[in-house]
């Protein structure tokens, strides 16, 4: 019985895992971190960057440790559903515990959140949860699941355009339209319509200030 037993469990499947996380040590450490304190678990690839991962879509692993700063602009939002629509699980590791981030990762479909200071115990049993696809909750995060969600209501395509545009240095609506696809004047239209959504005073919001607003709405990350 013993026997058996030891060859049921060298032969029981893996738990394949993609890290993406733009520092190198950080993405090593999580790898051996996590195969040394979960035997069913296996790290196969491991990303530096948002444009490696997306190359890799169709080839996903079972779940997806995904890393939130990147410097990419890319909405958190449209990651994690991308990831998700290869049949993959999502768990967000991330230094960033801000609530309204925290429910925006939940809200589009992540599993669970685990900020950067957990310990590896709570990262490998927030990824077998994943595994499972079940949803993982810190105790001392449940609250940001009961805070109110955004005031300002942007569809897929505003968000993307409105992140390119105002996120880390920002970029000019012809470098946005070229990410996007479209024209200036497609960007400009997306834009006006963020901002009329975003403010109804008489006075134009600047781009400071329509920054700051969606940051404090979670629809960009502070340090995006």
């Amino acid at each position: 019985m013993g026997l058996f037993r030891r060859r049921f469990e060298a032969a029981a499947p893996k738990i394949h895992v993609d890290i993406l996380e733009d520092h190198a040590v950080l993405r090593e450490g999580l790898a051996s971190w996590l195969e040394a304190n979960a035997q069913t678990v296996k790290v196969v690839g491991k990303y530096g960057s948002w444009a490696e991962l997306a190359a890799s879509l169709g080839h996903l692993s079972d779940v997806v440790l995904l890393d939130i700063i990147l410097g990419d602009r890319i909405p958190l939002r449209s990651k994690i559903q991308a990831i998700l629509s290869t049949g993959s699980q999502v768990v967000v590791c991330s230094s960033l515990t801000e609530p309204l981030v925290i429910r925006q990762a939940f809200d589009a479909g992540a599993l669970a959140y685990i900020p950067k200071t957990a310990g590896a115990e709570v990262l490998t049993t927030a990824v077998l949860a994943a595994a499972r696809g079940e949803q993982f909750v810190l105790p001392e995060l449940a609250g940001a699941l009961d805070v109110p969600g955004p005031r300002i209501h942007l569809t897929p395509r505003e968000h993307e355009a409105v992140s390119l545009y105002l996120g880390g240095a920002g970029g000019t609506m012809a470098d946005v339209g070229a990410s996007l696809g479209i024209s200036a004047d497609g960007v400009k239209k997306l834009l006006v319509s963020v901002r009329r959504k975003a403010h109804d005073g008489p006075e134009p919001l600047s781009r400071p200030a329509l920054r700051e607003l969606l940051i404090a709405d979670g629809w960009l990350l502070p340090d995006q």
